[in-house]
């Protein structure tokens, strides 16, 4: 199983492929077995990145500093690394980086 920690809008933070699946397809957390702390932080991780646009005027979106975009990809390979810990059976990777060999 391939598990890509991937904001994106209006989406569940975690992109899973399984075996014999050729696209990855949005997954709850939860039902990968995660512990509820984590899945909390991939859901508070995940509301941070849609908070950075106003969905009903995308132009009128607050601006995101370097700082806070360097944050959350802290914070997304931060949590990566916790899917994998709690995921032994999967490779997990940040999607802004190279995906496991």
């Amino acid at each position: 199983m391939l598990i890509k920690v991937l904001g994106d809008y209006h989406c569940w933070p975690l992109w899973v492929r399984g075996e014999g699946d050729d696209i990855f397809a949005t997954r709850d957390p939860a039902s990968l077995g995660l512990s509820d702390a984590l899945v909390g932080r991939l859901t508070a991780w995940q509301q941070w990145y849609e908070s950075m646009v106003n969905f009903a005027e995308p132009g009128d979106s607050r601006p995101v500093s370097e700082a806070e975009d360097e944050a959350l990809d802290t914070e997304g390979r931060l949590l990566a690394a916790r899917v994998a810990e709690e995921a032994p059976h999967a490779s997990v990777w940040y999607a802004k980086d190279p995906p496991p060999a």
